[in-house]
């Protein structure tokens, strides 16, 4: 995936590779600017739901088709990549599913970065699904999502099935 959410400007995968490399939040910030500046992007995306019939199937082809006619708005979602890793696995390009599964942790991994999921330190997400591919990475599930106003921002506080708390900055992705 090389898409070029400008002429002449940077791939997002080129993006991607700087932060995995130099881990700043300077690079990271770069890299999701340019993601919500992509066509098609949507705060609201929830591509489980878009693939989830033709995975279902074992449509493998429709799946991929599925995640890619997303992008590149939905490039650095866990979700999309993970799916695009399943279908190309489904497919058996295993290189192509190695790959997708590796921006799948490194957008899981940028998400971390950003904090320590508190209310002091709340996880910064592009998405409101990459709050609940964050939660599955760690193996929690979501029991309640509650939106809380704080500092002039908004968070979203997940209460989870083992009666931990993870909250996720939301400020860019809610309106007041």
């Amino acid at each position: 995936m090389s898409t070029h959410i400008e002429p002449g400007g940077p791939a997002l995968s080129d993006l991607a590779l700087v932060w995995a490399r130099t881990r700043s939040s300077a690079d990271l910030a770069a890299l999701r600017d340019a993601v919500r500046r992509s066509p098609g992007f949507d705060p609201g995306l929830d591509v489980v739901d878009a693939v989830a019939p033709a995975l279902a199937r074992g449509d493998h082809a429709e799946a991929a088709s599925v995640v890619q006619h997303l992008m590149p708005g939905a490039f650095f979602s866990p979700s999309a990549h993970a799916a695009l890793a399943a279908a190309h696995a489904g497919l058996g390009d295993d290189a192509r599913a190695r790959a997708e599964r590796g921006l799948q942790a490194l957008a899981i991994e940028s998400i971390r970065s950003t904090g320590d999921g508190t209310r002091e330190h709340p996880w910064s997400v592009l998405r409101i699904s990459d709050e609940y591919d964050v939660l599955r990475a760690g193996r929690r599930t979501s029991q309640q999502q509650t939106l809380v106003a704080a500092d002039g921002g908004s968070l979203d506080r997940h209460v989870c099935d083992d009666g931990s708390e993870a909250w996720f900055d939301v400020s860019r992705l809610v309106r007041a």
